[in-house]
């Protein structure tokens, strides 16, 4: 993957996007309102998408990209 690449697929991980898939009111985990359980869950997920992009792109995923 070049650094572009790279740079753009990061900038598209974002809180509040993670809190919508995960169903998490992101106010409240930013006020340290949200349980120590959503708070990790969160947590997962940032680590989880960062991890994303260290991992080689299936040649379905590129032939997808490609279509669209």
């Amino acid at each position: 993957m070049e650094d572009l690449e790279y740079i753009k697929r990061f900038s598209k991980i974002t809180i509040t996007g993670i809190c919508k898939k995960k169903k998490i009111d992101r106010a409240n985990l930013l006020m340290n309102r949200a349980s120590k359980e959503k708070i990790k869950t969160v947590r997962e997920e940032i680590e989880s998408e960062i991890a994303k992009l260290y991992l080689k792109p299936d040649e379905d995923e590129e032939e997808d990209k490609n279509v669209k």
